[in-house]
């Protein structure tokens, strides 16, 4: 046993900030390290997430998440989509916190502050 682990088999084909590309064949994985002691992991993605990494930090960023959770980080969009839904099941919060009423149209605003102070008289 000679001790070499399959990663060695992989030569360095893109380093950027924070996370190496490996390349063996056609064969990619992308490494970066994690936690306190600084781990090492790595994953199998395919060329055309390897591209997408070496395009900036955000998209390398948006390949780790991916790899790791099988989904993409949110957009600024869809996470204020997710912001109106919540407000929209909790409108207590909109008289809470007022600035967050901006974010609606008068006549929706309306109805959510009258669901919302039935929630607080409760």
């Amino acid at each position: 046993m000679t001790g070499r682990s399959k990663q060695d088999d992989f030569d360095c084909y893109y380093r950027g900030q924070g996370f190496i590309i490996l390349k063996k064949a056609e064969e990619y994985q992308i490494n970066w390290l994690v936690g306190a002691f600084g781990e090492e992991v790595s994953y199998p993605i395919s060329a055309e997430l390897v591209e997408k990494s070496m395009r900036s930090d955000r998209d390398a960023y948006e390949v780790m998440i991916y790899v790791q959770t099988g989904s993409c980080p949110l957009t600024a969009e869809k996470k204020e989509q997710a912001n109106l839904a919540f407000l929209r099941r909790h409108p207590e919060l909109l008289i809470k916190v007022p600035e967050n009423q901006k974010k609606f149209n008068q006549k929706e605003l309306k109805t959510l502050l009258a669901r919302g102070k039935r929630v607080l008289e409760k």
